[in-house]
This record gives structure tokens, C-alpha cells and sequence, in this order.
């Protein structure tokens, strides 16, 4: 595959924001155990970075799959890999079902706020018949989807 200017241009973005706005502060953030996700978040969403294959009515990018590897990869080059993990959670697992799925109301409630980075999506998954096996404190606490 070759790269256009237009991916390493954004190769070029995504890998300055790693380097000054998650490297430098790393092994605070592991060292806490947390990192300002809220904040981070709403960065990224600034540059366009959490909903790059979304479309553009839902304040996507429109791009190609190919920005969204570069993503992936500049990601993984990151000192934090916990960090790196969490927005993968946001683009690539919590919100391409609602981008696909999802109604247009729930698009606008969660999907148009989690791609501006104003809302840090997750997303909880189970088995059938495990609640038995949870933590006594967390039983009671999930919501329980069985169907659509």
C-alpha cells in the first residue's frame, strides 16, 4: 500500500499530539492510575480524531479505513499504552455499533458528542450466566441489554 500526503500529513499530526500531549505525562498517569480522559478526549475531538471513518453527518471525518490504521499505529507508539487503549475503546469498540446501528436521536444524543470528544464512551461486556461469577459489590450495579 502506499501512503497519499494526505495520510502522512495526518501520520504527522496524530504522532505530534502523542508526543506532546500524552508521552510527556505517561508515568504520571500510570503511576495514578488515571488519566485525564475528559480533557484528552476533547483534544482529540478537536483534531478530528475520534470519529475518522464516521459520517461527516454525525461530525465524522468521511475518511477511508487506511486513517484509521495510521491511527492505530501512532497510538501504539505512545508511552502509555493504557491511554492508547482507552481511545481505542471510543473509536473502536463503543461507538461503531451506535455509528451503524444506533437511531438518528442516538446517534445525536451520544455518537456527535463521543466523535467531538465531549462524552468518553465505554462499553461493558458479559456472558450469558456470569453474573453469578462477579465481584458481590458490582452485582446490582449493570444494566442489562438482552435484546437489540
Amino acid at each position: 500500500m502506499e501512503f497519499t500526503e494526505n495520510h502522512e500529513m495526518f501520520r504527522a499530526t496524530v504522532r505530534d499530539f502523542v508526543t506532546r500531549e500524552i508521552d510527556p505525562h505517561a508515568d504520571e498517569w500510570e503511576a495514578a492510575g488515571a488519566f485525564p480522559a475528559h480533557r484528552l478526549f476533547k483534544a482529540m475531538g478537536d483534531l478530528g480524531l475520534l470519529g475518522l471513518t464516521y459520517q461527516e453527518r454525525w461530525g465524522g471525518g468521511g475518511s477511508d479505513h487506511t486513517y484509521k490504521m495510521i491511527l492505530g499505529e501512532e497510538l501504539g507508539r505512545c508511552a502509555s499504552l493504557g491511554v492508547a487503549m482507552a481511545i481505542s475503546v471510543q473509536t473502536d469498540m463503543a461507538t461503531p455499533a451506535l455509528h451503524r446501528y444506533g437511531s438518528d436521536e442516538l446517534r445525536e444524543k451520544y455518537l456527535r458528542p463521543a466523535v467531538a470528544g465531549e462524552m468518553v464512551t465505554s462499553i461493558a461486556v458479559s456472558e450469558p450466566d456470569a453474573a453469578p461469577t462477579w465481584p458481590r459489590s458490582a452485582r446490582g450495579r449493570c444494566v442489562t441489554a438482552t435484546s437489540g
